[in-house]
């Protein structure tokens, strides 16, 4: 039976009922001390993970936890001396730190009844709203227009959980708690907007939404479909390879005269592996490919995510770190010049290429494709979830061929989109 996710919820690691029974009887010297601020706490690092996986770290800043829990340090510093919770330090601040549970397991939903906590996390919220990013004040307007089936998300969530159980039961375990996460954050409207300084990226609840998600979402009372560029991350590296005047502007301006002038002295696009590469990623399907070569190697591998997870670290790993996986290796035998133009690109600095190649894809989707479809269309509400844009179903072939048009002004190449359509759950492949 799937479960409604009310305003305030928390998550309750399940395992850890007798550590909160035991701090019941013997609660620590934490200055007003509760139950229920150490559960929202717990609760917290359950619920905002940085990836779906088992084991996935939360990034948490000490300032927002403060403001939800008083003395919201001294909480932590009890959690991590018991051995409950794990952290590092996060290099982006000071004060900020990636958090994990020592031991994850299955968790339980349950209300919040604690109003001074609901007072605390509806200022919280409040603040939050205030400073979200207003680059973008139409997509602002959708995304807040945006409504989600909680019944019908909890019974994927439940199913999903249950099909996963089967092949991997920690991961599923993982994935359930991150869905619910970001189900009761949506539901309570603790709706974020953020505009990336680093790359570019307009992030928000929906593009951290699990894609399964996705068909309980509507705006307008209209169900929301999604179209993406496939192997977006690989077409956009082809796009520098043999790049229009729009993206060397843009290679010059993120990576440097010196460093565009090195990549474009290579003169690859004519290299056999090079075009063999550029014309799989405009198919959509270089994974494909690499799945065929890798069998053929006797290269294992448990599904398509799980290479594709791999393959990227010959784009987003360091300079080098190809040679540590067989599935890298495999790129790196069929596609040499490829591999040795990211080398190029990687060689002061490895996470120059990743941060581009979303900087190339924030470019083209927010300042090129998005303005266009709102001139085109006016007033018809979509959202944007990085390579993908998701609007109301009744305007989704207009705004593909919109998007189609405006990449191949932009890059020079028409992709391979995809377009799922939520209602029958059919994936289309253009």
């Amino acid at each position: 039976m799937a479960l409604k996710i009310r305003r305030y919820t928390q998550l309750i690691a399940v395992d850890l009922i007798p550590f909160i029974e035991e701090l019941k009887q013997n609660p620590p010297s934490i200055k007003g001390f509760s139950i229920s601020r150490m559960e929202y706490l717990i609760s917290l690092i359950l619920t905002h993970k940085q990836k779906t996986h088992h084991g996935a770290w939360s990034l948490l800043y000490m300032q927002y936890l403060r403001n939800l829990v008083p003395q919201a340090e001294e909480y932590m510093n009890l959690l991590k001396e018991r051995g409950i919770v794990q952290w590092r330090n996060h290099s982006v601040g000071r004060n900020s730190r990636l958090y994990r549970l020592k031991e994850e397991g299955r968790t339980e939903i349950r209300t919040i009844t604690d109003h001074q906590q609901i007072r605390r996390i509806e200022q919280t919220y409040t603040n939050i709203h205030k400073r979200n990013s207003r680059k973008y004040p139409r997509l602002n307007k959708f995304i807040h227009q945006v409504r989600l089936d909680d019944i019908g998300a909890m019974r994927t969530v439940e199913l999903t959980y249950q099909a996963g159980l089967l092949t991997d039961p920690a991961s599923a375990e993982s994935r359930r708690t991150y869905s619910i996460g970001e189900i009761g954050r949506i539901q309570a409207d603790q709706i974020y907007i953020k505009c990336s300084a680093t790359n570019g990226r307009l992030d928000s609840n929906f593009t951290r939404l699990p894609s399964e998600l996705v068909r309980h979402l509507t705006i307008e009372d209209m169900s929301l479909s999604e179209i993406d560029i496939r192997n977006s991350q690989p077409f956009f590296a082809a796009a520098m390879m043999n790049p229009t005047s729009e993206i060397e502007g843009l290679m010059k301006r993120y990576l440097g005269r010196k460093l565009t002038r090195l990549a474009k002295s290579m003169q690859i696009s004519e290299c056999d592996d090079v075009k063999l590469y550029t014309s799989l990623v405009l198919a959509g399907s270089l994974y494909e490919f690499m799945m065929e070569k890798a069998r053929k190697a006797g290269v294992l591998y448990r599904d398509r995510s799980d290479l594709k997870e791999r393959l990227f670290v010959v784009f987003f790993g360091r300079k080098g770190s190809w040679r540590y996986d067989k599935i890298a290796r495999v790129f790196q035998l069929e596609f040499p010049n490829v591999l040795a133009f990211f080398e190029r690109i990687k060689q002061k600095d490895h996470r120059m290429l990743s941060i581009f190649l979303q900087r190339i894809e924030s470019y083209t989707m927010l300042d090129k494709v998005t303005p266009a479809i709102l001139n085109e269309l006016p007033d018809q509400p979509f959202i944007t979830k990085h390579d993908s844009i998701l609007p109301g179903s009744v305007i989704i072939y207009a705004v593909s061929e919109i998007m189609l048009r405006v990449i191949t002004e932009v890059t020079g190449m028409t992709p391979s989109i995809s377009i799922k359509c939520p209602k029958s759950e059919e994936k289309i492949r253009a």
